[in-house]
């Protein structure tokens, strides 16, 4: 009798244990799929025959009353230490940008939250008035590492959210959004939301291909979906971004602050320098001034059009929630493209420079040199604009130091410059008539570029006093402007390795 007693006892335990498991694996359930409501299950590979690989999914219903929707999501890969959140964007443009968020944050224990809020790019904020007057039975759980929530959206309240956020709700009815899922991790005590994961792989938010409509009524498109096409990224892999993005930095710092600006130097006091000498038959100043230009003017365009391509084509916008953070991306974008332009046109201005006699030329001379101190100056903020932003992480991981790094190689230029201006002005009293002491060394065809292949014979003129000491700090220069742009590489490659090896 006791071993019957055992046997059923048991049998009952494993038909509990099987019937437990199973429906854990089941939790995504496709029953009712395009037949009562619409589904979109991640990843691509989850399906009815694979539910074991599904990892989140989007449930909604339209009812009378307005619409149904349901998260889900597992959360055994994120902190297991701190509350979860799992977010549905409504989105134009498969772009976390002016998107309406239905999400909801839950704690292991204890009551969580099902809200409304509004993404402006990387800025989320969170709409308890909106919230209040467009969400009914709000329900969340979280059992077996699995989050669930669910609530009635009523769209006939959108009226009743207040003026100022009311933009900030889309009328869902009145047009077709692509849908962005995002899960992660909230603080402890606030519930505040954490940024979701930003590398490759099942943490990285899902974005629909396909975009849906959402009609109660006299409905021209299809009111069911099972929504089975889906992306994380546009064309390129957060992989790629994050690795176009530091080389761009490196690269374009280098063309910046290590050839343009020793080419400012050279072209401003290395004109009475070697009066005798031509490096590939031309003045060596020039020479060195134009290659090096050429070759920043290369490396700033590839740069640009690379960055660009990550980005999809798209200039970065922020719309309405700007931080300090925001606002520099932002700006960063505008002076960086706005310096390459200026940069492109100088060569321009000096294929069209008028002759040395010609009555312009002061003019133009003037206006070449403050183009390029302007342009310089741009690239410049827009290299300290670029510390704070997500892809460096400069300031995140090193605080202000890359900030003083900046600051200091700046200040340095400009002080290289006054010295270099210094030692010209109080050569000035040595020089031979005729003879500008650092804007040409002129002979009837002398050093001052009389034509675009430059002189054809030399002034018999002395070598400028203290050519040493101009060297020198031309060379230091360069040494320190390398360093710079050598300590900023190791930064951003350990920043990039720390998070995307």
């Amino acid at each position: 009798m006791s071993s019957g007693n055992g046997f059923l006892h048991n049998s009952c335990l494993f038909v509990y244990i099987f019937f437990t498991f199973n429906q854990l694996v089941s939790s995504f359930s496709f029953e009712q799929c395009n037949v009562t409501r619409s589904c979109w299950f991640h990843p691509p590979e989850c399906s009815a025959d694979n539910t074991a690989a599904c990892q989140s999914g989007v449930e909604w219903q339209m009812l009378p009353e307005g619409l149904f929707l349901q998260l889900e999501a597992k959360v055994h890969d994120l902190d297991q230490t701190r509350p979860f959140y799992a977010a549905l964007g409504f989105s134009f443009n498969q772009r976390m940008d002016d998107d309406t968020v239905f999400e909801c944050v839950v704690p292991h224990t204890g009551d969580g939250k099902v809200q409304i809020s509004f993404n402006d790019e990387t800025f989320n904020q969170v709409l308890p008035q909106a919230s209040s007057v467009l969400l009914t039975e709000g329900t969340t759980s979280y059992i077996d590492g699995v989050l669930t929530c669910s609530a009635k959206l009523l769209l006939d309240n959108r009226p009743l959210i207040s003026n100022d956020t009311q933009f900030m709700v889309h009328d869902l009815e009145t047009g077709s959004y692509h849908l962005l899922f995002a899960r992660g991790s909230a603080n402890k005590y606030t519930l505040e939301k954490d940024i979701h994961s930003t590398n490759d792989g099942q943490q990285f938010p899902w974005m629909s291909d396909e975009q849906v409509s959402f009609c109660r009524t006299n409905c021209s498109s299809p009111n069911l979906y099972h929504i089975g096409e889906m992306r994380q990224t546009y064309n390129v892999s957060r992989y790629w971004r994050y690795r176009i993005a530091v080389w761009h930095g490196i690269l374009l710092m280098f063309a910046w602050w290590v050839l343009v600006s020793n080419a400012i130097l050279i072209s401003r006091y290395f004109k009475p320098l070697f009066p005798r000498n031509k490096l590939l038959g031309t003045a060596v100043w020039f020479q060195l001034h134009r290659d090096m230009m050429i070759l920043s003017v290369v490396i700033q365009v590839i740069c640009v059009l690379l960055i660009f391509y990550q980005a999809g084509w798209v200039w970065y916008q922020c719309s309405y929630m700007c931080t300090s953070d925001d606002f520099s991306k932002k700006m960063h974008a505008i002076t960086g493209f706005t310096a390459t332009v200026l940069a492109l046109l100088q060569p321009v201005f000096g294929f069209l420079r008028p002759s040395p006699t010609s009555s312009i030329r002061p003019i133009f001379n003037w206006g070449h040199w403050f183009i390029g101190m302007f342009s310089w100056s741009v690239a410049s903020a827009t290299i300290f604009l670029s510390l704070p932003m997500g892809k460096t992480g400069l300031r995140r991981v090193y605080g202000h130091v890359p900030d003083w790094i900046a600051i200091g190689y700046m200040l340095f230029f400009v002080a290289c410059n006054l010295i270099l201006e210094l030692i010209t002005v109080t050569s000035s009293n040595d020089k031979v008539e005729g003879i500008q002491p650092h804007r040409f060394t002129v002979g009837p065809m002398g050093m001052a570029l009389a034509n675009l292949n430059t002189p054809i014979k030399d002034a018999p003129i002395e070598v400028p006093k203290r050519t040493k000491a101009r060297i020198t700090i031309v060379l230091v220069h360069l040494v320190v402007s390398l360093s710079v742009n050598i300590a900023f590489a190791v930064m951003l490659f350990r920043v990039l390795w720390s998070h995307s090896p």
